[in-house]
C-alpha cells in the first residue's frame, strides 16, 4: 500500500512486482509522471520494496538497485533510462592442454549477450562492461567448460581440458551409431530431459531456442498447432521446407499428403500436426539434429532441409518400477498494458488530429456511428446535427471496449504420464500412457491428446537382442475458420467500437455492384463458424540385432505405421464471409421476391468443408556394421545396408454449400442456374462459381511412393586427430498418383 504525505514522503509495500507495474503504481498515487522505453524495463520482473515515509527518489534507488537503469528528475517528470557504462577490450588465446589453438572456441559473459569466437589461431578479442565480478565462460566442442572471474586484466589466456564423456558419446547419425570424435559433419545432440517444458505437449515446440542454427516458428497462437522448423535456412520457396524426422531409425511420413484448400481452412497441415505429433516427449531419450550436407547425405534429397533423429528410451533390466508425473500450467490473459495501445479517447483524438491536419483517407469512410471517421462523415454530410455528433463522440471516447477480456482467457493445460518398466537379463519391458489437455488463450480453442507405448526386449542368447515396440495416439483439436483470428482482432481493433454493434465493413459482391458494405460483428463471426480435427496414429516396429563378432554386427529393422485424420471447417449463413462471398446482402435483410435474392448464389445456408485422410507406410532395413580399432591409432567404422520403404496416402475432400447446422445440419441446395439472375454482370460470368457450388467441390487423392536404396558409410580416424567420413547412396524411387 502507498500513502501520500504532506511533505511528499510516501510509504510503499510491494512484493514480486514487475518494474513496469511498480512505476504505474507509483504514478497513479503521486504527482510524478514516469517516462521510459518499454524494451529497457520489460525483463525486470521481480521488484520487492518496503519503505515507510521515504521520498520518491529513495524508493527508486531501491527499485533500480542491481539493474542497468538510472533515472533523472525534471519537475514532476521522471525519466527512466539505461545507465551509461564504460566498455573495455579484453583479448587472449584459447588452447588445449598440449598448447594447440582451438579455432571456433567461444567466450561469453554469463547472463548477457556479450561474446566472441576464437579465430584460426585461437585468439579472441571483444568488449565487455567495465565492472569487476563478471563471469566469463569458455567452451569448445569436446572440451570441458571453464569459467573465469574478471578482475580487471585486459589479457586472459585459457587452457581447456578434454571432456572424455563428450568425445566418447555415441551419436545417432543416419543409419548408424558412431562416436562423436569420429564425425566430420555438423550434428547437435540434446537430451530430452534437458528441454522438457510443462507448457508444451510436443517435442518440436520444446526445441525452440535450444539448437544453434535451428529456427522454430509458431504458425499460430492456437494450442495443438505444429510449428514450422528450419534447420538449413530456406532451401526452396515453393516446395516442402520441413526437415526429415526419423524415430529409432525409421523415417516418419507426413500425416497429410492431400493439398485440400478452402477459404475457411487455415494451414490445415499444421493444425493436424507433423510427422511426430503422435510421440509423447516423456518417451524420448535424445534428439540429434543433422545440419549440413555431410551429415545428411545418407538420406539423399529427402534430407535437403536437415534431419532430426529421435531416439526413444530403452528398457531397463531393473526390478518393477512405476512412475507417475503430472504438471499444471496456467498462463495469463493478455491485457492492454502489455501492448501500450491507445484507449478510446486517445484513438478518437488521434483520428480528430489526423483530420485537422488534412491527412487524406485512402477511401471514403462508411457513414456509421461506431467509428469516429464514419461519424464525422455523417456530420459533414449533414446527416446529423452538431449536438448529435458531439453526443456520439462522447460515447466513442468512453467506450473502452476490452477486446482481450471478450475474446481471450487465461490459458490452462495439464499433462499426465504414467510408466511401468522392469525386467531381467533375459527380457525387459516398458509401457507408458500420456494424456494432455490444453485450453488456449483464445476462447473456443482447445486440444486433447492421449498416447500409449509398449516396448519389449528379449535376449534369447548372449549375442542376439530383439526389440518390439507398439505406439498409438488419439488427438482432437477445436479452433476457428480461416478468417477468424481472435488474437489478431483484439490487437488491431479500435477500442471505441461497441462489442455488440454490427458495424459496416467494406464489401463487394460481383453480381450486385451496388453493394459497398455489409454488417460485421466479430463475436457473431466466431460463434457461427469453426473448425475441428481428429486424428489417430498407430505404429509397430521390430528390431533384431546380432553381434556376430565383437567388431561385426547385423541389424534388421522393420516398421509399419497408420495415420488417420478427419477435419472439417464451416461458416453458417449468419456470417459476413457468406454474405460477401455468395449472397450480397445481410442475413434475413431481403425478401424472397427481391432482385437481391435472385442474384444470390447461396440464398440459404452456409459452407462446410470436410477432409478425410489416411496414410500408411512400411519400412524394412538390413544393415551390417564393422567397427574396429588397430594399434590404438587407427579406428574404422563402416556400414553397408539396404532399405525398402513404401508410403501410401489416400484422401477425400469435399465442400458443400447450403449447410445449416442450426437446423439439424441439413443441406439446402444453392440457387439453380435457371433461377440465378445477376443484378450487374452477366450470367455467364457467374456460371463458373455457380456450377462449382451446385455440382459440389469434391476431390480425391491416392498416392503411393516406393523407395529402394543401397547405402554405405565409412568413418576412419587416425590418432584421434585426423578423421575422414565417406557416404554412398544408390536410390530408386517410383511414384503412383491418382488425383480426381
Amino acid at each position: 500500500m502507498i500513502q501520500a504525505q504532506d511533505n511528499q514522503r510516501i510509504s510503499v509495500d510491494l512484493r514480486g512486482e514487475s518494474l513496469e507495474s511498480t512505476l504505474w503504481y507509483l504514478q497513479n498515487r503521486t504527482k510524478f509522471i514516469f517516462m521510459y522505453a518499454t524494451e529497457d524495463i520489460a525483463n525486470i520482473t521481480d521488484i520487492s520494496v518496503r519503505a515507510k515515509n521515504k521520498t520518491i527518489t529513495e524508493i527508486l534507488d531501491e527499485c533500480l538497485e542491481g539493474t542497468n537503469l538510472t533515472y533523472e528528475v525534471s519537475g514532476t517528470a521522471i525519466v527512466i533510462k539505461k545507465r551509461k557504462t564504460n566498455k573495455i577490450t579484453i583479448s587472449g588465446w584459447i588452447r588445449d592442454a598440449s598448447g594447440e589453438a582451438l579455432p571456433g572456441a567461444t567466450v561469453t559473459v554469463r547472463g548477457s549477450k556479450h561474446g566472441a569466437i576464437a579465430g584460426l589461431d585461437g585468439h579472441y578479442t571483444f568488449n565487455i562492461p567495465a565492472q569487476e565480478g563478471l563471469i566469463l565462460t569458455y567452451s569448445f566442442i569436446g572440451m570441458e567448460k571453464k569459467t573465469v572471474r574478471y578482475t580487471g586484466k585486459k589479457t586472459i589466456n585459457v587452457t581447456l581440458n578434454s571432456s572424455s564423456t563428450e568425445i566418447d558419446e555415441v551419436v545417432v547419425t543416419g543409419y548408424q551409431n558412431i562416436q562423436r570424435r569420429d564425425l566430420v559433419g555438423s550434428i547437435t545432440t540434446v537430451k530430452a530431459k534437458d528441454i522438457l517444458m510443462p507448457s508444451y505437449t510436443t517435442i518440436d515446440q520444446m526445441l525452440q531456442g535450444r539448437v544453434a542454427g535451428m529456427i522454430v516458428t509458431n504458425t499460430s497462437s492456437r494450442v495443438g498447432t505444429a510449428p514450422k522448423i528450419q534447420i538449413r535456412g530456406t532451401s526452396t520457396l515453393l516446395g516442402n521446407q520441413d526437415p526429415l524426422w526419423v524415430v529409432d531409425g525409421i523415417i516418419q511420413e507426413d500425416p497429410l499428403e492431400l493439398n485440400a484448400s478452402s477459404l475457411m481452412t487455415e494451414d490445415l497441415k499444421n493444425i493436424i500436426g507433423n510427422q511426430i505429433s503422435w510421440l509423447n516427449p516423456a518417451d524420448i531419450e535424445s534428439i540429434s539434429i543433422l545440419k549440413d550436407a555431410s551429415a545428411t547425405a545418407i538420406y539423399g534429397s529427402k534430407a535437403s532441409n536437415g534431419v532430426i533423429e529421435i531416439t526413444t528410451k530403452k528398457n531397463t533390466t531393473d526390478r518393477l518400477s512405476v512412475n507417475y508425473t503430472s504438471n499444471f500450467v496456467m498462463g495469463t490473459r493478455p491485457n492492454y498494458r502489455q501492448f501500450n495501445y491507445m484507449n478510446s479517447k486517445e484513438r478518437v483524438l488521434f483520428s480528430q488530429e489526423a483530420f485537422n491536419w488534412g491527412t487524406p483517407y485512402g477511401t471514403e469512410p462508411i457513414k456509421q456511428i461506431y467509428t469516429y471517421e464514419g461519424l464525422l462523415n455523417m456530420y459533414l454530410s449533414h446527416d446529423i446535427s452538431s449536438e448529435e455528433f458531439l453526443a456520439q463522440r462522447n460515447v466513442l471516447e468512453t467506450q473502452n471496449t476490452d477486446w482481450f477480456k471478450l475474446l481471450t482467457r487465461r490459458s490452462f493445460s495439464h499433462n499426465h504420464n504414467i510408466s511401468v518398466s522392469g525386467g531381467t537379463n533375459k527380457y525387459s519391458y516398458a509401457a507408458s500412457m500420456g494424456y494432455s489437455n490444453s485450453e488456449g488463450q483464445e476462447i473456443g480453442n482447445d486440444s486433447e491428446r492421449m498416447t500409449g507405448r509398449v516396448a519389449i526386449t528379449i535376449r534369447p542368447v548372449q549375442k542376439l537382442t530383439i526389440n518390439a515396440t507398439i505406439n498409438g495416439s488419439i488427438s482432437t483439436n477445436n479452433g476457428f475458420a480461416g478468417g477468424v483470428n481472435p488474437m489478431g482482432y483484439a490487437t488491431t481493433t479500435n477500442r471505441s467500437i461497441d462489442p455488440d454493434a454490427y458495424y459496416q465493413m467494406k464489401a463487394s459482391y460481383p453480381y450486385n455492384s451496388g453493394v459497398k458494405s455489409l454488417s460485421y460483428n466479430f463475436v457473431n463471426e466466431r460463434n457461427n463458424s469453426g473448425s475441428k480435427s481428429k486424428s489417430s496414429f498407430m505404429s509397430a516396429s521390430l528390431d533384431l540385432k546380432w553381434n556376430i563378432l565383437d567388431w561385426l554386427t547385423y541389424q534388421f529393422t522393420g516398421g509399419y505405421s497408420n495415420n488417420n485424420s478427419t477435419n472439417e471447417a464451416w461458416e453458417t449463413e449468419q456470417t459476413f464471409y457468406i454474405a460477401e462471398t455468395y449472397r450480397g446482402y445481410d442475413f434475413n435483410s431481403v425478401s424472397p421476391n427481391s432482385k437481391e435474392f435472385g442474384a444470390a448464389l447461396l440464398p440459404f445456408g452456409g459452407e462446410l468443408f470436410t477432409n478425410n485422410a489416411q496414410q500408411y507406410s512400411y519400412n524394412i532395413q538390413n544393415k551390417l556394421q564393422f567397427s574396429k580399432a588397430f594399434n590404438n591409432e587407427n579406428r574404422i567404422n563402416a556400414l553397408v545396408g539396404m532399405e525398402l520403404r513404401s508410403s501410401t496416402n489416400k484422401g477425400v475432400s469435399n465442400t458443400v454449400w447450403g449447410y445449416a447446422p442450426d437446423r439439424g445440419e441439413v443441406i439446402t441446395l444453392p440457387t439453380t442456374p435457371q433461377a440465378f439472375t445477376p443484378i450487374t454482370g452477366s450470367k455467364d460470368e457467374g456460371w463458373g462459381l455457380l456450377k462449382k457450388i451446385y455440382d459440389g467441390g469434391w476431390r480425391k487423392v491416392n498416392t503411393t511412393d516406393n523407395y529402394l536404396s543401397i547405402f554405405a558409410t565409412l568413418a576412419y580416424s587416425l590418432k584421434n586427430r585426423y578423421v575422414v567420413n565417406a557416404k554412398l547412396l544408390q536410390k530408386s524411387e517410383m511414384r503412383k498418383d491418382i488425383v480426381i
